[in-house]
């Protein structure tokens, strides 16, 4: 992976990009005059980390583009608050005040919804193993402006952390947050998902272990919460009970 910016960056733009390559010790290459597949060609890299004057994108050599956007949070945002119901929150009965882990945090759309659920007073991490999306998607949080108050603030108060499940609840003390989440949606995306399409080459698609929900159970207060496929056999095979099942996907649930 190296760090790049756009064509005829500012300043500011520059300096983002030889800030951010600094920090994850990975080459900073100057635009200049050259495309993206020139500047692949220069190098060995699968991806470019590429500083805009509006965002922070990831390019990879083949072409798929990935960027920070809040997508359907905030529609589900909109309707939890006109009273209608989010899957998520009533599967995992998720309330203002709690702390909540998400293993899984992807484009960070349940993360999003977390914070929103459980409030100021709550809490949310959100754990991300792959740099490369833990990197644009705590910027996208951080930067993205909208007129929507409820959505910002619930995206400002999202904690990102660059770190494998596995090892993060390794170490965690017992009991120490109230729901835990674990969502591998990229090992079966909807091919139509354009979104979700340009983010699984980045994605880490290792199936959830036994031993990471043994962890996650003795971690949670609450409840261990997984999404999947209703047939893919994941909630027999680490113990689940499914408590919400539509066609397309499922909720179980571990109770500690």
């Amino acid at each position: 992976m190296f760090v790049t910016t756009s064509f005829q960056p500012r300043n500011l733009e520059r300096t983002k990009a030889e800030q951010l390559a600094s920090s994850l010790e990975v080459p900073y290459v100057e635009r200049q005059k050259y495309n993206l597949p020139e500047l692949f060609q220069q190098t060995s890299d699968v991806y470019a980390l590429v500083v805009t004057k509006k965002e922070l994108r990831c390019v990879s050599r083949t072409g798929e583009v990935f960027f920070f956007h809040p997508n359907m949070s905030a529609l589900r945002i909109k309707h939890l608050q006109s009273n209608q119901p989010d899957v998520m929150v009533t599967a995992t009965q998720m309330q203002a005040g709690d702390t909540v882990l998400d293993c899984t945090m992807g484009m960070g759309a349940d993360a999003i919804v977390a914070s929103y659920a459980v409030g100021a007073k709550g809490k949310v991490i959100a754990l991300e193993s792959e740099t490369a999306i833990a990197v644009i998607v705590q910027a996208g949080l951080q930067s993205y402006q909208t007129d929507r108050k409820a959505l910002q603030e619930a995206m400002g108060r999202i904690t990102v952390v660059n770190q494998n499940y596995e090892d993060y609840l390794s170490v965690c003390e017992s009991d120490s947050v109230d729901i835990v989440l674990f969502d591998p949606m990229f090992r079966h995306t909807i091919q139509a998902s354009k979104a979700m399409q340009s983010l699984k080459p980045l994605t880490n698609n290792a199936a959830l272990s036994a031993k990471a929900v043994k962890e996650a159970v003795r971690v949670a207060r609450k409840g261990v919460f997984l999404k999947e496929r209703p047939q893919s056999g994941e909630f027999e095979r680490l113990g689940f009970t499914i408590r919400h099942r539509s066609s397309r996907f499922a909720w179980g649930i571990i109770k500690p």
